[in-house]
Order: C-alpha cells, then structure tokens, then sequence
C-alpha cells in the first residue's frame, strides 16, 4: 500500500514496486504549496472517474494510475473500497490525488 509522506515543503506518494509497475509510473513529488485542499473520503474508488491513461484498473479491486475527465486528471493509488485521502492540486500535472492509505485521519492531521 502506498504510504503518503509530507514534511515542511513537500508531499510524497511513496509507491510500493507492484503499484509502480501497475502506475507505469514513479514515486509523485508535489510541493506542499500545491495542496489547496484535502479530504478524507471513506470510498477513494467513488473519487475516480473518466478514462484510465495509463494504469491498472479493477473496479472495487485496484485503481493505480492516471485517469483523465473533463473535470481534469487524477493519480490515484486505491486498493478495494477503502478510506483514502484526496488532495486537490494547483499549478500541477495533476489536478487530484486520491490514495488509500492505512490511517487517513493521521495523513490529514499532518496538513493542519
């Protein structure tokens, strides 16, 4: 499961090698100044939507990669129907990061 690691200045979605490989895609880097908002959600499978580019895609099993809508574009890393931190972005390649992760609550805390 991909861990979500944030410091002063940035915010890593540190991926596992398996989610790499089903990403087709690395560890994501964003500057904390992006972060304009974030949210825990108890389904991050509900948050993804539009057309996979590239990535792994089971519905209700694995979302791991890239999905692009009109709405804009989301990396997400979600393993079953599970709680996962979402984080809108701005000024970056992607406009939502969704993640699954073990204790979203603690994730969130961290940007207060």
């Amino acid at each position: 499961m991909a861990n979500l690691l944030i410091d002063e200045g940035s915010v890593t979605v540190s991926l596992t090698t398996t989610e790499k490989f089903e990403a087709l895609h690395g560890d994501v880097v964003l500057p904390r100044s992006s972060v304009r908002d974030v949210r825990v959600v108890q389904d991050g499978m509900e948050e993804i939507h539009g057309i996979r580019m590239p990535g792994t895609g089971f519905p209700g099993v694995v979302m791991v990669g890239t999905w692009r809508d009109s709405a804009g574009v989301t990396f997400a890393v979600c393993h079953g129907r599970r709680p996962a931190v979402v984080l809108e972005l701005v000024g970056q390649p992607y406009d939502r990061v969704v993640v699954t992760v073990e204790n979203p609550e603690e994730a969130l805390d961290a940007f207060a």
